[in-house]
């Protein structure tokens, strides 16, 4: 039989190094692929979410964070003079700005901002664009978004407020700078409420073929570990009795 004609040669080093890169390479696989589950699971609550019916913003809501994604309906009137651009927003290759404008809500107790879309950059960073805000009650319809995250490159002065061209949006500076009850979210204008700019909101990708693939690459790795560590240490009988022979 093909088993008698071979023997295993066991090294307590080997198989520790080999059982150590298994271990990581498999645990590494089945990360990937909890990731790819997790993206998967909340790429269906997001388009849930986005299939609600709008909800009528409310200053006494308390649950805010939780309308993460979901339609939303507020009323209010738009404070054009704590208007900030957001720099570095690229739009189909081109730089702008994103417009926020804070919106206070009917009952004056609470603001929230909202990014009423994309306008480019003009042809100096000394000659901002031109905007014309809605004034008197409006209705603003859109999505409930968090607010883009500090970029990691950026070198922040803690204590300076910026002019109206802001890096990204710190809440923390801008309550400070307006004295506003600030509410901790954005909302997104759709495209179909006047009174906005270019209003192209990306969707949730999930990406979970990118994970599937990394899953697969730590799999066949572990794979690979395994067969090496079996080939290099799996040796014929007949060498063996070879190598007796001579040594006699």
């Amino acid at each position: 039989m093909l088993f008698n004609k071979y023997y295993f040669r066991f090294s307590i080093l080997g198989s520790i190094l080999a059982i150590i890169g298994i271990s990581v390479f498999f645990n590494l696989g089945t990360w990937q692929v909890n990731r790819a589950q997790l993206k998967e699971k909340m790429q269906h609550e997001i388009e849930s979410k986005r299939n609600q019916p709008s909800f009528t913003l409310k200053a006494s809501i308390n649950d805010i964070n939780d309308k993460i994604y979901t339609p939303v309906k507020a009323f209010g009137h738009f404070d054009s003079t704590h208007e900030i651009l957001i720099d570095n927003e690229i739009y189909q290759g081109k730089a702008g700005y994103h417009v926020l404008t804070p919106l206070v809500l009917e009952d004056k107790q609470s603001v929230i901002m909202v990014n009423r879309g994309w306008v480019p950059l003009g042809r100096s960073r000394d000659i901002l664009p031109e905007l014309t805000t809605p004034t008197g009650n409006i209705i603003v319809n859109g999505r409930i978004s968090r607010h883009k995250s500090k970029p990691a490159l950026i070198l922040d002065q803690k204590d300076s407020i910026p002019g109206r061209v802001w890096p990204y949006f710190d809440s923390e500076k801008y309550t400070k700078h307006t004295g506003y009850n600030l509410l901790p979210v954005v909302i997104l204008m759709d495209d179909k409420t006047d009174g906005g700019y270019i209003r192209k909101w990306p969707n949730y990708n999930a990406n979970k073929g990118m994970h599937i693939g990394y899953a697969i690459q730590w799999y066949v790795f572990a794979a690979i570990v395994l067969i090496t560590y079996v080939a290099v240490n799996l040796k014929k009988k007949e060498q063996q009795d070879s190598n007796d022979t001579n040594n006699d």
